[in-house]
């Protein structure tokens, strides 16, 4: 049976995740007002009608409820278990309507829509059905000291329309994106403490994605004024364009307009880039949208060599200099 995706107009067996392609990323950093609102968001009223947007994770991220066949999730007995009691809180709480839920081998997405104001939070009947999940695992496998879940979950509460649909498509395209990393792990390799020829010393660098771009023997670093006048940034692009057609790769934090321009017209161009990343990797980092497809197709390589932060980075002129000097050094490691 394939990986679970339910909507609240239906009540059959869960069918096949499709694919569904997320809106692609820029290649740029989230602002403020995009930061994950955190699960147990302390100001938020979990009581009130929303759309939440929910994320569990197995115990030590045990593969336990799905399998990979084809770029697709299959569910197995526990991921069976695991649905049937999903779509048991609606009937339990009749304030709740199921959106999508995705099941893969060590986490889930369900979308939980609450239709009314509720006497008790969410958290009631989430922490329910994690509890129910538990004890019908324990008892099937005779194992009464299992652990299921990994503590809490996280959650986003959903508000507009637009944000909703992405949302759903970007959860449903999950088991695909799943399974192409693990059959390609060496475009989605995630290295700490990462040392190469190229990396100037001294910092505790990270990589994510293509990590042999940092081999390829033209890097050209990219720095484009905010002030740049529009010719001598059509003159810049096109000279960027030639060396990318030539099997260049572009390094840059890519924040000015005129970075992203270039960006984007060397990626269509079948162009590859290091990108240089303000902050860390959070824990399970994973790249989405354009992202994700240009690490498959090894286009991509990420580098940063700061901590995870838990909101979005405030990217000073000091930051930018920095992160534009990494670039002409990553480029030009003898110069």
């Amino acid at each position: 049976m394939d990986a679970g995706v339910n909507t609240a107009s239906k009540t059959h067996a869960p069918q096949a995740a499709q694919s569904a392609p997320f809106r692609p990323a820029s290649l740029v950093h989230k602002g403020k007002q995009e930061q994950v609102q955190g699960y147990r968001f302390p100001t938020r009223d979990y009581r009130q009608t929303a759309f939440y947007m929910i994320t569990m994770s197995a115990h030590d991220r045990r593969q336990q409820f799905a399998t990979c066949a084809e770029n697709r999730t299959e569910l197995t007995e526990d991921g069976r278990l695991v649905y049937a009691l999903w779509q048991r809180m609606a009937k339990d709480y009749p304030q709740i309507a199921l959106s999508t839920l995705v099941i893969m081998p060590d986490h889930l997405h369900g979308i939980v829509r609450v239709t009314e104001h509720m006497e008790k939070p969410i958290g009631i009947p989430l922490r329910a059905f994690k509890s129910q999940v538990t004890s019908a695992l324990r008892k099937r496998q005779g194992n009464p000291e299992l652990q299921v879940w990994a503590p809490g979950y996280h959650d986003w509460a959903v508000w507009r329309r637009g944000s909703l649909n992405a949302y759903i498509q970007y959860i449903r395209d999950n088991p695909r994106r799943y399974c192409l990393r693990k059959a390609h792990p060496d475009l989605f390799r995630r290295i700490n403490d990462l040392r190469h020829a190229r990396l100037p010393e001294g910092e505790p660098w990270t990589g994510y994605g293509n990590l042999f771009l940092l081999d390829k023997p033209e890097l050209y670093p990219l720095q484009v004024s905010r002030r740049i006048e529009p010719e001598a940034l059509q003159a810049l692009r096109e000279e960027m364009l030639d060396c990318v057609r030539n099997g260049g790769v572009l390094v840059s934090p890519f924040i000015s307009p005129g970075e992203k321009d270039i960006a984007h017209a060397a990626l269509d161009a079948g162009g590859a880039v290091i990108l240089m990343k303000p902050d860390g990797f959070p824990p399970y980092f994973k790249p989405h949208g354009k992202y994700f497809d240009l690490c498959l197709q090894g286009r991509l390589l990420i580098l940063a060599c700061r901590p995870p932060s838990t909101a979005a980075t405030t990217v000073t002129r000091d930051l930018c200099l920095a992160m534009n000097r990494w670039s002409q050094q990553i480029a030009n490691p003898s110069a």
